[in-house]
């Protein structure tokens, strides 16, 4: 296929790597809003110049670009991660309004995605189904800081809370009140204590959260973007059963850009079958992404 790639941070860069180290696909271009030194570079604002592209990649953040530029991706079958929970159905919705007649692969990755799988599958019998994330870098929330005026630079980890199995045991299932949001951010001076407010009380991702906001250097949070790795952990409780799915990464972006090519090589036999709109995890059948043979 002829692959093409929106967005060149962290995922966007690993999804290069892989398209090269796979040799299947052919990536034909690289849409960025920064000028890259790349040979494969092309402005965003120009893609929609450029229909020959079998799939495109949208590895863009979800607090605002994605559907910042959703205008200009309607003539392609794309693969996204929009990882803002609260609002995918919304996004779905209007997806499925602006490009009824190609696919939109939404809110792929691990989580969204992996363990939304997982969560459905065991969350039968009035089970409680809760969702640890971390100790682990977050790609989505540090592009929502960096999304903020005055922030130079920025990144994110989410821990769980030390006593979230004992939490879990007794009936806690809110994950604002299992987990804690550790923000390091370079930032101009005279506005810090804005940004603070502003993460803070940012809703879906920080609001209610207890959030832990630290002003460094860019030097400092260029270090602490080298610790790449995350986690996550689905756990259902059940009527008689207790069930555990559980995934570690030591590439947050490189694991969700393994993800979202499996599925960006499903599209063409999906479009086969006659598939179309905006599909989620739960809409795309496991035949289509897994591998047949270890059923």
């Amino acid at each position: 296929m002829k692959l093409a790639i929106a967005g060149y941070g962290n995922l966007g860069k690993c999804l290069e790597q892989q398209i090269y180290k796979n040799k299947k696909d052919e990536l034909v271009a690289i849409f960025s809003r920064r000028t890259l030194d790349n040979p494969k570079y092309l402005p965003i604002e120009d893609i929609e110049k450029y229909p020959d592209i079998d799939v495109l990649l949208l590895a863009l953040g979800s607090y605002s670009d994605i559907e910042k530029y959703s205008d200009k991706f309607v003539n392609f079958d794309t693969v996204d991660t929009f990882d803002t929970h609260a609002k995918i159905d919304g996004y779905k919705a209007e997806l499925q309004r602006t490009k009824p007649d190609k696919i939109s692969v939404i809110s792929t990755g691990w989580d969204p995605g992996l363990l939304s799988i997982a969560r459905g599958l065991f969350c039968f019998d009035n089970a409680k189904t809760v969702t640890v994330w971390g100790s682990g870098i977050s790609q989505g929330h540090s592009n929502a800081i960096r999304t903020i005026d005055g922030v130079i630079d920025a990144v994110q980890f989410t821990e769980p809370k030390p006593d979230y199995g004992t939490l879990i045991k007794n009936g806690e299932t809110d994950g604002r009140k299992l987990h804690k949001r550790v923000c390091y951010v370079a930032a101009v001076e005279s506005d810090k204590k804005n940004i603070e407010h502003t993460i803070k009380t940012m809703p879906d991702y920080f609001e209610e959260y207890e959030t832990e906001v630290n002003f460094v250097s860019s030097k400092e949070v260029r270090e602490l973007k080298k610790r790449t790795s995350h986690s996550g952990r689905t756990v259902s409780l059940g009527n008689g059963f207790e069930s555990e799915t559980q995934v570690k990464m030591q590439s947050n972006a490189d694991f969700t850009a393994s993800i979202m090519l499996r599925y960006a090589n499903a599209i063409p036999r999906l479009k086969l079958d006659g598939y179309k709109g905006a599909l989620d995890v739960f809409d795309i059948p496991m035949k289509y992404i897994a591998v047949r043979n270890l059923i």
